[in-house]
Order: C-alpha cells, then sequence, then structure tokens
C-alpha cells in the first residue's frame, strides 16, 4: 500500500463499539445467472476494525468466505455492493476499503515481492485486478508484510482495484469492512442457499445461513450406554454425516469409524469416565451417552442387565456404594428339632 497521508474521519470511530458495528449493514445483491451472472451473493459488512484472519472467519460464521474477484465483470459486481453500503465512500473511509479473499502465500513456487504468490482462498485462478502502483509493501515499514488484500479507491470516479495490506492494516489505520460472498448450494438443486433462505424457500432456523436440510445432525446414539473401559459398539443416527467423519465420545476420539450412510456411523467407544457424556461428529453434539460404572451389574435383581439398572444408576449418577438396589426377598427360615416336641405336663 502506498504510504499516503490518509484523512481520518470521526465515521470510521463511530462505527465500532466495542469491537463491533453500530451501523446496518448494506443489502446483499444477487449476480444473477439471467444477467450472465453466477448466482452468488454479495455484501459488504461492517465488523468493526478486524485483522484479515479474523475477518476470514467472521465471514465463514455467516456461512460464506471472503469474497474473491475473478473477472471485471465480477469486480463490477462487488463495486456495486460496496458504493450501496453506507458511509462508504472515500469521504468517509479514505482508502482503508473492505478485506477480500485474497493473501500472499509465501511458500508458493511464484512467490516474490511484492506481486509473486498471490492466492484467492477458494482455490480460484488468481486475477491480478491491482490499483496504480500496488502491490508495493509500502505499509510494511514497520516489518509487518502486506500479505492480505483490500480493495481501495472507493468513491463514483475510481475504480476499486486491489491493494495490499499487513494483516491489521496500515500503522493506526484499521479495515473496518470485509465483502462477504455466498455460493453455496449444499442440496445441489442449482440455487444458491443464501438466496433460497432469504426467500423463505429453505428454512434456517438458527439463522448460520446454512439450510436446515443441510446441516450436520444427530439424531440418536444406540446403545445409550456402555462400559466406561470403552470398547461398545454403537450406531448414530443422523443427517448430513461427513465422508470421513470425525467421531468424540466427551473430547476422545472414538475408534473404527464407518460412515454406512450420510445419516448412519458406526463406532466403537474410547474409555470414558463414569457418567453422562457429549457425543460429536465434527463438532456437532446434541446426543449424550452414559459411561457404565464398573460396579454395572444387575442393580434391580430382576434377572438382566436393562434400562431399570440403567435407571439406578442414572439416579445415583453413576455411584454404586448408594445403590437402590432393592434384594431379593429371602423365604423365612424354619427350624425344627430333630425330635416331635412333647406335650407339656400339666
Amino acid at each position: 500500500m502506498t504510504k499516503t497521508v490518509f484523512r481520518v474521519l470521526g465515521v470510521v470511530t463511530s462505527l465500532v463499539v466495542g469491537g463491533t458495528a453500530s451501523a446496518a449493514d448494506a443489502p446483499a445483491v444477487e449476480w444473477k445467472v439471467s444477467d450472465g451472472g453466477n448466482g452468488h451473493w454479495y455484501q459488504v459488512k461492517l465488523t468493526g476494525a478486524l485483522a484479515w484472519n479474523q475477518a476470514k472467519l467472521y465471514a465463514e460464521s455467516f456461512g460464506g468466505h471472503l469474497a474473491t474477484v475473478i473477472s471485471s465483470e465480477e469486480h463490477a459486481k462487488i463495486r456495486q455492493a460496496i458504493l450501496s453500503a453506507p458511509n462508504f465512500g472515500e469521504d468517509a473511509l479514505g482508502q482503508m476499503g473492505p478485506w477480500l479473499g485474497g493473501y500472499q502465500d509465501r511458500n508458493a513456487s511464484d512467490y516474490s515481492e511484492p506481486r509473486g504468490g498471490w492466492r484467492w482462498i477458494t482455490g480460484e485462478t488468481w486475477w491480478p485486478n491491482w490499483a496504480n502502483y500496488q502491490p508495493d509493501n509500502g505499509c510494511g515499514f514497520d516489518g509487518s508484510p502486506e500479505d492480505y488484500l483490500n480493495i481501495i479507491g472507493l468513491n463514483a470516479i475510481d475504480e476499486s482495484r486491489f491493494n495490499d495490506l499487513p494483516n491489521y492494516g496500515c500503522g493506526v489505520y484499521r479495515v473496518v469492512s470485509c465483502v462477504v460472498e455466498w455460493e453455496a448450494d449444499c442440496n445441489g438443486d442449482g440455487s444458491v442457499d443464501y438466496g433460497q433462505i432469504k426467500s423463505g424457500e429453505l428454512a434456517d432456523t438458527n439463522h448460520n445461513n446454512i439450510p436446515d436440510v443441510c446441516e450436520l445432525v444427530i439424531t440418536s446414539v444406540q446403545p445409550i450406554s456402555g462400559a466406561s473401559i470403552g470398547g461398545t459398539a454403537v450406531k448414530i443416527n443422523g443427517n448430513n454425516f461427513p465422508i470421513s467423519p470425525i467421531v468424540t465420545f466427551g473430547g476422545v476420539a472414538a475408534t473404527d469409524i464407518v460412515r454406512v450412510t450420510p445419516s448412519l456411523i458406526t463406532a466403537v467407544t474410547p474409555a470414558g469416565t463414569p457418567g453422562m457424556t457429549v457425543v460429536a461428529v465434527n463438532g456437532a453434539s446434541s446426543e449424550s451417552f452414559y459411561y457404565r460404572p464398573s460396579c454395572d451389574g444387575d442393580l434391580d435383581n430382576n434377572g438382566t442387565i436393562d434400562s431399570s439398572d440403567l435407571g439406578l444408576l442414572l439416579i445415583n449418577m453413576g455411584d454404586c456404594s448408594s445403590s437402590l438396589t432393592t434384594p431379593q426377598e429371602q423365604e423365612p427360615l424354619i427350624f425344627q428339632s430333630a425330635e416331635p416336641a412333647k406335650a407339656l405336663k400339666k
């Protein structure tokens, strides 16, 4: 980035209260297929001062990613989204425009400073839409590398082209926005999920911009309990299980994991602490599994180890010493002498 004296305006700081944006985000815009677009949606979000790597996580938390730009047509659509945002003119933010999903890969075979090794986070072909004299490592005067991408020239005259910045911004100046792009089509119906959620076509009850029909969900674990030493074969039922699932019981990895179908996983439990533990598949958890203590047995003496025994353990939080086991009623003892009793003399 060129070492320029930027105008510091009060509006920049007024957007941020406690690290979060206090102003409304710009409306999301769609690049319609009917207009020759890709069907993706774009939105400028006011984030408060965020480093590039923080903005990347922020965009992903909305079910999208930092926007990538691979053509002049897509650049025009993103520029439209930027110019429609409140307080995003040159007079408001100077040249500290929003973050994009570009970065400089120092391990790339074509890496060189300042133009080599630039990549999009999506792996798409790099499109070098640099502003004049960029990239230039102009803010690297404190030794910080300029390995991240934002847009400069935000007014209606300039063309909003690319600029390189350090991860945290330029000196005391910070990037306070990012462009989020949505392109996921998790159910493969040919439409971007974000647009279908906005229209109400797909439900999104937890408002994470991922349709409910595509959420990874655990619905049951069978059996519901097993020995604390581990080794219990279980079936995990649910929806949208990935091809290579990661299954944990209380944060400990299960073994012999097999994704039978997108709705069924089989696995073997690891050893665990007696009591309830959380079952998770790739971090998503909604069911529990009970590790029975070593004193597990036929606690109610009904002749089998069943759910009523589990109930006794649950009531007592796995404490066998205070089990509510009721001993079987024993036959009364009858004592009889070897000889019949003689009648008492009067």
